[in-house]
């Protein structure tokens, strides 16, 4: 599964390479969602994998509920028929939920795309001729070079601490927070916090955090991944987790942190950074590219409402 999914990264996005290990740590502590009877492979004849894919609900605070169908195809083996075939049994799937358990209201899936205002292709059409309608982009940015770094500072109250073990869990709550009204926001839950306890790729030493007295503020949580840079030639960091407490923005603490990130990366010996972003949150996302990330790859999200399909 972790190859499919590098293929599929290293086909359409930024090339991100996950590992088994982080393949463990996430499916050790899904929501909503078991492994053994909502999950599915796809195999050849002869045994070979080249597709996965599970389904999972999930409700945000707006009230409603999704039914995700989660679908990932190895590059060398999509074709419309396959593809399509797999979306549907993966929404046929919402009848396994249990007599007496809440009906989803819609769908959710995720496909590679152009870009906004551009007509879909390849995976995100075959999705629209299935009734799905896009409603988020979300774009993976790579910074090509750490030169150049800009001399962003923090405001003043705020300050960078070093990461110590009781600081995980406030860390981790402020960054759920942050996110507090957005479109996916849903109540953050223990599985999701062992999850990014059991991270094999968690790397405090490599994070930014941003405090004003016993508040965090602002974060940015880098982690590396060496398997991929061995296998890709580079040696790159993801400068991921970015956010800013909802009382402190505007102040200059994302790019302060970001900027701070980048010159940690390029110390340790490492020449390019990656990230993904929201298109619809244009602070952040113009923040980035002012900053020297460069657009690579767009994926959007996808809805239908179960009671039209």
């Amino acid at each position: 599964m972790a190859a499919i999914l590098s293929a599929y990264h290293r086909r359409y996005s930024d090339g991100e390479q996950p590992t088994a290990a982080q393949f463990d740590s996430t499916y050790a502590n899904l929501d909503h969602c078991d492994p053994y009877h909502d999950a599915v492979l796809i195999e050849t004849d002869d045994g070979t994998p080249v597709g996965y894919g599970r389904t999972n609900w999930e409700d945000t605070d707006d009230g409603i509920r999704s039914w995700t169908a989660f679908a990932v195809l190895h590059p060398d083996h999509v074709s419309p028929e396959l593809y399509l075939a797999f979306i549907r049994s993966l929404e046929a799937h919402v009848a396994s939920l249990p007599d007496g358990e809440r009906r989803p209201d819609r769908y959710l899936a995720y496909a590679p795309h152009p870009g906004p205002g551009l007509p879909a292709d390849g995976e995100s059409a075959w999705l629209e001729s299935l009734g799905y309608s896009p409603i988020r982009f979300g774009a993976s940015l790579v910074r090509p070079d750490l030169d150049d770094i800009a001399d962003a500072r923090l405001p003043d109250g705020v300050e960078m601490r070093p990461v110590e073990p009781e600081h995980l869990r406030p860390v981790w709550e402020a960054h759920q927070e942050a996110f507090r009204g957005q479109w996916d926001f849903h109540e953050p839950t223990e599985n999701e916090f062992r999850t990014f306890l059991e991270n094999p790729q968690r790397d405090e030493s490599l994070w930014k955090i941003a405090w004003a007295g016993d508040q965090v503020v602002g974060q940015v949580k880098t982690y590396v991944l060496p398997e991929e840079n061995a296998t890709e030639g580079r040696l790159r960091g993801y400068t991921e987790e970015i956010s800013t407490h909802a009382d402190w923005r505007g102040r200059g603490i994302a790019g302060a942190l970001l900027c701070a990130s980048l010159r940690l990366l390029r110390d340790r010996g490492f020449n390019e950074a990656a990230l993904g972003a929201d298109t619809d949150n244009p602070s952040a996302y113009g923040l980035y590219q002012r900053l020297g990330f460069e657009v690579v790859a767009f994926e959007a999200v996808y809805t239908k409402s179960i009671d039209s399909a």
